[in-house]
């Protein structure tokens, strides 16, 4: 699976699961900020698109890490994550 493959299935997610209207999540690069200050996504909104993710990808996350807003900062981050899950970006 390509980068470009993951980040239209997030986008796509972000449309379903978060409810971000179908153009915008579209009009989104790879470092437009998904958070607060640029999509506006909070943690409620990060945990679905997780729970999306999961299901899509076929992926379990490991919720005790500490830190895991950073892979929201943006589609780039957040696809790598994807593709270091699925073993398919070392």
């Amino acid at each position: 699976m390509t980068q470009e493959e993951v980040v239209s299935g997030l986008k796509k997610l972000l449309s379903e699961r978060v409810r971000i209207p179908v153009a915008r999540a579209q009009g989104l690069d790879l470092h437009t900020s998904l958070l607060k200050e640029g999509l506006g996504l909070d943690s409620l909104d990060c945990v679905e698109l997780t729970i999306g993710i999961e299901e899509e990808f076929g992926l379990v996350f490991d919720d005790s890490e500490e830190d895991w807003m950073h892979h929201f900062s943006c589609l780039d981050t957040l696809s790598q994550l994807v593709l270091t899950a699925r073993g398919e970006l070392t």
